[in-house]
């Protein structure tokens, strides 16, 4: 699987040659020289989230957070694949079982519809090319649409994904369901962590374990 994750890499490099995630410049890594290099996750803010292990790229600031605007809000569904490498190696080092499933935070159908896709869905699949681990990207449903956390206030954000999601009853075509026992969390950015809790609540009632949680940022929270 990796083999073959690498060759389809080097295959999709040739067509369209990687370029930086924040500007487009070409370069062989996921930003080019003139915007990086990432900024420094602080000591304070690293570690844990919701009492397992958080993977982040860095902090939610440029060169990050501009490519996390354009992959998220302005269609640029194929930076994925670049900023997904950036996760890839702390995943690894956690060294999980290998029936570990990566699941994204789903978004509600509405707003799917809307932005035409699931970017922390995109970051779970390409991970788990990468990784070659199992990926459920419809383990979880959101139950119910929350309001965008951007402008809220931390009070506000903490409540603001309560109860929001589920998980299914169903088997997904990507993982049995009833094989899931062990979980890892995909999503594009995490402040207060409100999201990451509910979905953990959700795992939990499921009698599935939240085994680590992975987004490209943490933004401080106001």
């Amino acid at each position: 699987m990796r083999l073959l994750a690498r060759a389809l890499s080097r295959l999709l490099d040739a067509l369209a040659p990687p370029s930086c995630a924040a500007c487009d410049a070409p370069c062989c890594s996921t930003f080019c020289a003139a915007c990086g290099p990432l900024a420094p996750l602080p000591l304070t803010e690293a570690g844990e989230l919701a009492g397992v292990p958080l993977v982040v790229a860095g902090s939610y600031a440029p060169p990050l957070s501009t490519a996390i605007t354009r992959f998220k809000y302005e269609g640029r569904a194929e930076l994925s694949r670049g900023l997904s490498a950036l996760l890839a190696p702390g995943l690894e080092q956690l060294r999980l079982p290998a029936d570990t499933t990566l699941a994204p935070v789903p978004l509600h159908p509405r707003r799917l519809a809307s932005r035409g896709y699931n970017q922390a869905a995109l970051l779970a699949q390409d991970l788990a090319k990468q990784g070659a681990w199992h990926c459920d990207p419809r383990l979880l449903r959101r139950a119910r649409e929350t309001e965008r956390q951007v402008g809220k206030s931390r009070a506000l954000r903490l409540t603001n994904a309560d109860g929001a999601f589920e998980l299914r009853r169903q088997a997904s075509r990507a993982t049995a369901h009833a094989s899931v026992v062990r979980v890892v969390l995909v999503d594009d950015v995490v402040t207060t962590g409100s999201t990451v809790r509910a979905c953990a609540q959700a795992l939990a009632e499921g009698g599935v374990q939240l085994a680590a949680v992975v987004a490209l940022a943490r933004a401080l929270s106001s």
